[in-house]
């Protein structure tokens, strides 16, 4: 059986030691891993672009945001991969989206067919992590898959 794994990864130390697993049990499975970055801001609308026009509004600097969120994703998606490919596993793609983080990890996880998605958890308790609205609790009680959020 071909198996599947993707790891979200967004720069926290949390998400860099749900890689570092997903990369072990990889390995160890000879399944193939899916590394995705979501940039959770999504380029301005044009509608919107045109209202903040009108009403002299810069936009300037969420173009800026926008940017420099995307050249860091880069950065990121990039980082893992060599340390993945670093440690041996040959089998690894690499993704970047746009959005909303739960949406995309989760559209993702449906779309290849992932056996197990593994998130990075800042912590939380489960009570706090509700009702602040994690990530890492929505993908759990969201994907289609085994979920693993690594503290």
């Amino acid at each position: 059986m071909n198996q599947k794994l993707l790891v979200a990864i967004d720069g926290s130390e949390h998400a860099w030691k749900a890689l570092d697993l997903a990369t072990n049990l990889a390995k160890a499975s000879k399944a193939e891993l899916i590394i995705l970055h979501v940039i959770p801001h999504e380029p301005m609308p044009e509608g919107l672009a045109q209202f903040a026009k009108a009403e002299g509004i810069s936009i300037e600097e969420e173009k800026g945001r926008y940017h420099a969120s995307r050249g860091i994703g880069d950065r990121i998606a990039n980082e893992a991969e060599a340390r993945v490919r670093k440690n041996g596993l040959e089998r690894v793609t690499r993704r970047i989206a746009e959005g909303n983080p739960t949406e995309r990890i989760v559209a993702m996880a449906g779309a290849e067919g992932v056996d197990m998605v593994f998130v990075g958890s800042r912590g939380l308790s489960d009570a706090k992590g509700l009702l602040m609205g994690s990530v890492s609790h929505k993908v759990m009680h969201l994907a289609p898959c085994t979920c693993v959020a690594v503290k």
